[in-house]
């Protein structure tokens, strides 16, 4: 095994590295550093997931190819969220720390013209988000003309949310001869496009599929229907015996949902998700990381500048869409030598995804058990337990000031002592657990399914294509086969909207709305068989057609009309 020791590293860096007591390299580190270090000019792409050490991959090379006499923008690292370049820049000023090398970040939200003094001031290297970069480029405040190295971390990330454009303009600022160093957890058709158009025989490096998921983070999956969700998340909290992580959610409003309720439910929680502030999400990054709170809610890009090494649990409340989004969720426990806990809620149809998630990370994922309710009288005695000892070994206030309490305990018998410490550590502990229930794993609706009294419609469109539950309601309304007291749900995801009616209505409706358009487009609908989430077509639900609806460049659907909202504001 390899040490950082062994690298041709500048006395400088090794200096800092030994400082933050790193001394063994990651897998993808100890792949990239030599080759980036030692070869001229390279086009390189390195493929590898979150908390796998991609930063100092290319960290570490790029600051030993910096001039420090020439206060000019030699390197440009690009970076999908404001979170991710202040935690890249972090990173780099630290290997930095004995050199003369300035590393600052440049991103939206925050003043432009702060940015641009700092620019004119001189700096090395420069970490950015798109939109930001390109800003800057186009009113001449920043130039790449000297530029090196163009790094691309998390490229498969940028252009999932759309930054292709932004990213192919700032390598048309750039020069011919700069070097490309790409990062990136997947190989769309996007990645290979960025390879084909802006790189010349570009190198790749690897991570190996079995090291993706790091052995310090135990997996688990929770079956438990969405009603009950929050009691189970709860449960899961209140019954660690630490509990500092990130509870992931699909959407901002729901992230939103959950982190209010918590908080009334007295949880030291805060929320992060695209629509707050730059400054809002600083301040709560920063709280999280002094552990002013235990718990963040956010939503996957948000949490992506999330870099905290002690996180103890990371908790999906859904799986996630796609298998790539589960590793780098998970990635952000388990780090550093410190053990860690995944746990993803499901529903009892999903067993199948957890299980292919696991032969394709070659993971362990077991199933684990709702807390009972006994799991937590026994939590909340232990509570109460260290809480009475601590009373009982607490220094007393002045004899003057207790004296009247000391009369009041003295006339009581032994029997009533008793009782009234019970009352109180009762009143404190265990209030409102008399009425706590057991949590199901199958909702009367996954009920009705299984047992074929209900049956679920997929429709082959999501939010992705612009449209709500109030859209997928109109539709199926409009057939007048059914009214909206058949339809059980309506739930819509992102490529995908599901419906759940009775099961006489379902065939009906099928039939119905087989030809008919959606909102002017010809869409698939199909029943989804009980067995493994298929589609009627026996099509795994898991990981489909990641396409947009229709062609024509992805273009969304419209909003509906006024009469639609009124009908679908009718139905619960």
């Amino acid at each position: 095994m390899k040490l950082f020791k062994d690298f041709d590293l500048l006395p400088s860096i090794q200096k800092s590295l030994d400082v933050q007591e790193f001394t063994t390299p990651t897998e993808i580190q100890e792949k990239s550093i030599p080759l980036l270090i030692e070869a001229g000019n390279i086009d390189f792409h390195g493929q590898a997931q979150t908390g796998t050490g991609k930063t100092l991959a290319f960290g570490i090379p790029l600051l030993q190819k910096i001039d420090p006499t020439r206060r000019m923008p030699q390197a440009l690292i690009v970076a999908p969220t404001r979170e991710l370049v202040l935690q890249i820049c972090e990173s780099l000023k630290k290997t930095a720390q004995f050199m003369d090398v300035v590393v600052e970040p440049i991103y939206g939200g925050v003043s432009i013209v702060n940015q641009i003094r700092m620019l004119k001031r001189g700096v090395h290297v420069v970490v950015g988000t798109p939109g930001r970069l390109r800003d800057h480029l186009s009113r001449k405040t920043l130039s790449l003309k000297n530029l090196n190295i163009f790094v691309l971390d998390e490229a498969d990330i940028m252009l999932d949310m759309g930054f292709k454009e932004e990213i192919d303009d700032i390598l048309d600022y750039a020069p011919q001869d700069r070097q490309i160093w790409l990062f990136s957890a997947t190989v769309k058709s996007g990645i290979t496009q960025i390879k084909k158009t802006h790189m010349k025989d570009p190198v790749s490096v690897r991570v190996s599929k079995t090291k993706v998921t790091t052995s310090n983070t135990e997996q688990f999956y929770c079956v438990v229907p969405m009603r009950y969700r929050l009691r189970a998340l709860c449960r899961v909290i209140d019954t660690a015996s630490e509990f500092y992580g990130i509870i992931f959610c699909q959407t901002k409003v729901l992230t939103g949902d959950i982190a209010d309720r918590l908080t009334k439910l007295g949880y030291r929680v805060n929320c992060l998700h695209g629509d707050m502030d730059q400054n809002l999400r600083n301040k709560v990054i920063k709280k999280f990381k002094s552990r002013s709170c235990d718990i963040v809610v956010a939503t996957d890009v948000a949490a992506r500048g999330i870099d905290v090494a002690d996180l103890t649990h990371v908790i999906n409340y859904s799986i996630p869409e796609d298998q790539e989004s589960y590793v780098h969720r998970i990635g952000r426990t388990g780090r550093a030598g410190k053990k860690g806990v995944a746990i993803t809620f499901i529903n009892s149809r999903e067993a199948g995804r957890m299980r292919q998630l696991a032969r394709r990370f070659k993971a362990e994922i077991s199933k684990l058990d709702i807390p009972s309710v006994q799991d937590i009288l026994r939590v909340r005695v232990d509570k109460a337990r260290h809480y009475f000892d601590g009373v009982c070994n607490k220094e007393l206030a002045s004899q003057e000031v207790v004296a009247s309490l000391r009369d009041v305990v003295a006339s009581a018998t032994k029997e009533q002592l008793v009782d009234g410490i019970i009352g109180m550590l009762s009143d404190k502990y265990l209030k409102g657990l008399d009425k706590e229930k057991e949590i199901p794993t199958v909702c009367p609706t996954e009920r009705a399914l299984q047992e074929g009294q209900k049956r679920e419609l997929m429709l082959h469109v999501g939010f992705d294509d612009g449209i709500d539950k109030n859209h997928v309601l109109q539709y199926c309304l409009e057939t007048d086969v059914i009214n909206p007291d058949h339809i059980e749900r309506v739930r819509v995801i992102k490529r995908r909207s599901f419906v759940i009616l009775p099961s006489d209505s379902a065939s009906k409706l099928v039939q119905a709305l087989k030809g008919k358009k959606f909102l002017g487009r010809k869409i698939r609908v199909s029943l989804v068989s009980k067995e493994n989430g298929r589609d009627g077509g026996g099509r795994k639900r898991f990981g489909g057609s990641r396409s947009r609806f229709g062609g024509n460049g992805g273009r969304r659907f419209g909003s509906g009309n006024g009469s639609s909202r009124r009908r679908a504001n009718s139905w619960r």
